[in-house]
């Protein structure tokens, strides 16, 4: 008796050692196989902000933006629309729509009103929502992109819209496979 409970034992801890490696691997092939069509993983952003209503474009800046395994994200802006310190990072939500297409939401905070003296737009304390529709074309992607600035009452004092192109962030260590 004793011998067939500790036979038990051992087949089920094998049976646990390998599920446990067999899970680790498809994991990873999981993170491989987003390549294909697929959001997740982190991007260079190139934004080309425009005016939503005239069209006329404004300087281009990058973006970081990282997308997390369970539909979260977080962003980081390198614009020079903003001072120093003046906008927080942005963290949000994504979701798959159909396809190869994403949808994207996030809020970033403005923690400071443009000082009168700076020249281009007066950006006023509150929150940033932006929103992007993306394509995912392999480690290549293409984005519509529209935000709203909301001052700290919650009402909308601009809107802007951008398309962007993005290019996954490659692992060095990954090109050594």
């Amino acid at each position: 008796m004793n011998s067939k409970l500790h036979k038990t034992a051992s087949v089920v801890a094998v049976l646990f050692l390998v599920g446990t490696l067999l899970q680790s691997f498809v994991g990873d092939a999981a993170a491989r196989s987003n390549r294909e069509g697929k959001l997740q993983g982190t991007w260079r952003v190139k934004v080309n902000p425009r005016s939503c209503q005239t069209g006329v474009l404004g300087p281009s800046f990058d973006i970081l933006l990282s997308f997390h395994r369970g539909g979260t994200l977080t962003e980081t802006m390198n614009s020079q629309a903003f001072q120093p310190g003046q906008r927080t990072t942005g963290l949000g939500a994504w979701s798959h729509t159909h396809g190869n297409k994403y949808d994207a939401v996030w809020d970033a905070f403005i923690l400071f009103d443009t000082p009168p003296t700076v020249p281009g737009f007066p950006y006023k304390r509150g929150v940033q929502r932006l929103t992007f529709d993306v394509g995912v074309y392999g480690d290549d992607a293409t984005i519509e992109a529209s935000s709203q600035f909301f001052d700290t009452n919650g009402n909308i004092v601009a809107n802007t819209c951008a398309s962007a192109t993005a290019t996954r962030f490659e692992d060095a260590a990954e090109d050594e496979d």
